[in-house]
């Protein structure tokens, strides 16, 4: 093959190299394309089972494993298992990588009413590092708003959140029968869950209750009403 010469423009001395990094660029977009139109894993699919079944054997030591596992030790019911499979990526491997590993401890979390300072903790730390999180933190309703007073008293009180940057009632179906509120946040502001539960307890109060009293909460249990 001709070398071309010392003098000849830049793009003939350096083609090969140009062709073969346009090569990679359309295989990386490939590639890419292909992941994003994969579905994803359904957790209660038999696939989820081998998948943490393979990479548990594959790659025990991983935080990634841990947290397969423990979604699989959940889907069981078996929340020890699934507790110290989280814990042992969390705090004792320090994981920050596995948004989702940070979302559902935080959610197990405050599903079972543990210290508002640690449920704070693992909501602030998914928000730190993983600021541009399409995912929602879920807060469960005894029952939904009963009329358009209700709905409209809900969404003040959200609204009024400062870290709260979207939020989504959403009503009992086939696959949830309960009420539950969605909550998205903001990217750069602190999280205390105490004023989402304080929030929420507004469907709890009279008309006239909310028109003289708003909701303070001291822990995810304790809340109270304080004259305005």
């Amino acid at each position: 093959m001709a070398l071309a010469p010392d003098n000849a423009p830049w793009y003939r001395r350096f083609r090969m190299l140009l062709g073969i990094y346009v090569l990679a660029m359309l295989f990386g977009v490939r590639e890419f394309v292909l992941a994003r139109s994969e579905p994803a894993v359904d957790m209660e699919s038999v696939e989820w089972s081998r998948m943490a079944d393979v990479v548990s054997r594959v790659n025990p030591a991983d935080v990634d494993t841990d947290y397969l596992l423990a979604m699989e030790a959940l889907k069981k019911g078996d929340r020890d298992t699934f507790v110290r499979h989280m814990e042992e990526a969390l705090l004792d491997k320090n994981a920050k990588h596995n948004e989702m590993l940070l979302q559902a401890y935080a959610q197990h979390l405050f599903t079972v009413n543990a210290d508002y300072r640690q449920v704070n903790r693992w909501l602030n730390a998914w928000r730190t590092n993983h600021p541009a999180s399409a995912e929602a933190f879920e807060i469960p309703l005894g029952a939904g708003p009963r009329d358009a007073n209700d709905a409209t008293a809900l969404r003040l009180e959200l609204e009024s959140i400062d870290w709260v940057l979207r939020h989504e009632v959403r009503a009992p179906d086939d696959e949830r029968p309960q009420w539950r509120v969605l909550l998205w946040f903001r990217p750069a502001t602190e999280i205390d869950v105490r004023e989402a539960v304080a929030a929420v307890t507004v469907l709890q109060l009279s008309p006239e209750q909310r028109s003289g009293f708003t909701v303070t909460c001291l822990t995810l249990e304790n809340c109270q009403l304080v004259p305005r």
